[in-house]
């Protein structure tokens, strides 16, 4: 029997469209052939099967899920959202540290949405992919966690603060270490502005970047090898700038603040 119920479910597109369809409310025949595109025969076929298995009712010429075929399907919803984001970048997410996320995080993944893998030109791999950095100067603030360096990265924000975009930085130590070595003028420069945010994260963080603005999160890990290459994933969904958010968040209440007088 629960094979069977789990078969009614989950094999047939056009019976998962039909239950998603339902959750928002009740249909009858002529609304949902219009809204599914498909002709009576091929849709009462698969009403029968989901009417046989209690998933849907029929009360005054009108189909609605069983009561609980309702929480079956809310249920279902993030389970297909979470395999679109992964179906649409396979490799990526298959190849890459996915640990590195925290795992409250992790278990929303579905948030992203619809998203796409981007990475810097040949002749640039090793600064900002155009798409990011075009969209970084579009936003009104941006909030970033990184434990790599890269050498783009300090002129670009830099230059975003004195523009008046809202800059805030979270680092790892070695990486502050090396903003201090090898920077230092333009780190006591950033921090001086009044846009300008550093922090410095006192405990680890395995991802390689996230940035959120408002409007974009990118997000780039390690290779599962612990090898690091200039891409990202990148989504405009307002799902997924809610789930940066609470990732900067995530960091930011484990971070310090920089200012002048320590670097």
């Amino acid at each position: 029997m629960k094979s069977e119920l789990l078969g009614t479910l989950f094999l047939s597109e056009k019976r998962k469209d039909l239950l998603l369809l339902l959750i928002e409310g009740p249909r009858d025949i002529d609304e949902i052939k219009e809204t599914l595109d498909v002709t009576s025969s091929a849709i009462m076929t698969q009403i029968k099967i989901l009417m046989s298995q209690g998933l849907i009712v029929h009360e005054s010429g009108l189909y609605e899920l069983s009561d609980m075929c309702r929480v079956i399907v809310k249920k279902m919803q993030p389970l297909l959202d979470t395999l679109s984001v992964y179906a649409d970048n396979k490799d990526y997410w298959e190849n890459h540290n996915l640990n590195a996320i925290p795992s409250d995080l992790l278990e929303r993944i579905e948030e992203f949405g619809n998203c796409e893998v981007i990475e810097p030109d040949l002749n640039r791999m090793y600064e900002l992919p155009k798409k990011l950095e075009d969209s970084l100067r579009q936003s009104s603030y941006v909030k970033e966690v990184s434990s790599y360096f890269s050498p783009a990265y300090p002129g670009v924000y830099i230059d975003l603060a004195k523009k008046g975009i809202d800059v805030s930085v979270i680092v790892t130590e070695p990486v502050f270490d090396r903003l201090q070595n090898e920077y230092k003028e333009g780190t006591k420069e950033f921090v001086n502005l009044e846009f300008g945010n550093l922090f410095v994260c006192e405990e680890k963080v395995e991802l390689a970047s996230s940035t959120v603005t408002d409007k974009f999160m990118a997000l780039s890990l390690f290779y599962k090898t612990g090898i690091y290459h200039n891409h990202a994933v990148m989504s405009f969904e307002e799902s997924a700038l809610k789930w940066g958010e609470d990732l900067f968040m995530h960091y930011l209440a484990i971070s310090k603040q920089i200012t002048d007088a320590d670097i």
